[in-house]
């Protein structure tokens, strides 16, 4: 059997690890294969990085990835962790492993925009999958 891809962008907020449940009560463990990513936006002070900035970073985004893995219990788990800009990086992975779905969580702000979230509405524009947006 063909397991599917599954990519899930999470920012470790409780609305985005609602993606991992998501996926819990509609996958079977034997179905699919989930990429669990995080990516963190590079600030840049007038054209410099700060090098502590990206060191505390990496380490936050590693112990998001690792609490999502934790809450997948059986389930077979990739992590990737990235920095650049959201929408831009889950497109790119997304078409880098294939992906057969993209699970995101929608933004609680008002507005069609908003309430999916820009990062959201941008992944939906430019996927080449199906992309499941996670109700709160």
């Amino acid at each position: 059997m063909n397991k599917k891809n599954v990519l899930v962008p999470i920012d470790g907020t409780e609305r985005s690890m609602h993606s991992l449940e998501f996926i819990k009560g509609i996958f079977d463990k034997d179905e699919v294969i989930i990429e669990i990513m995080n990516v963190k936006e590079l600030v840049f002070i007038d054209g410099i990085s700060l090098a502590e900035e990206i060191k505390n970073s990496e380490a936050l985004g590693r112990r998001i990835l690792d609490r999502a893995v934790d809450i997948m219990g059986d389930y077979e788990v990739k992590i990737h962790f990235t920095f650049g800009y959201p929408g831009e990086e889950i497109i790119r992975k997304a078409k880098e492993d294939n992906s057969d779905y993209i699970v995101m969580t929608k933004s609680t702000k008002k507005g069609l925009t908003r309430m999916i979230g820009s990062v959201t509405a941008s992944v939906v524009k430019q996927a080449n999958c199906i992309v499941m947006i996670v109700p709160e």
